[in-house]
């Protein structure tokens, strides 16, 4: 017997996988932020953020927020009682926002919004 993947299987799937990213996220992003003491090694960081594979990963953050917090927000209005048959048109809604919202956003970070 196959599994069939459904809307909510994949959205669920994409919540969890998200979030697990976002929570490494932190602990790395406080590991980083606690070892910048000194002017020295911040300036040395603002340098590297200028790096073509950091601005990649800061695109790919966006993605990953934006994915956790749209699904979020589906879930939500699930939990509020939006009829659980619309859950795949909240889904492509959400998935659709994202993409719109990802290309606005991504723009600027890579340096094509100017």
């Amino acid at each position: 017997m196959r599994y069939r993947w459904h809307t909510g299987s994949v959205a669920w799937l994409i919540h969890r996988i998200t979030g697990i990213l976002l929570t490494l996220y932190i602990f790395l992003h406080l590991y980083v932020l606690s070892n910048l003491k000194d002017p020295e090694s911040y300036r040395e960081m603002m340098a590297l953020m200028n790096h073509p594979l950091i601005k990649l990963s800061e695109v790919g953050l966006l993605g990953l927020v934006l994915a956790h917090a749209l699904n979020g927000v589906r879930v939500t209005l699930l939990e509020f009682g939006v009829p659980t048959k619309l859950q795949k048109r909240l889904f492509w809604v959400a998935f659709t926002t994202g993409v719109i919202l990802f290309i606005a956003g991504g723009m600027p970070i890579l340096g094509g919004g100017h």
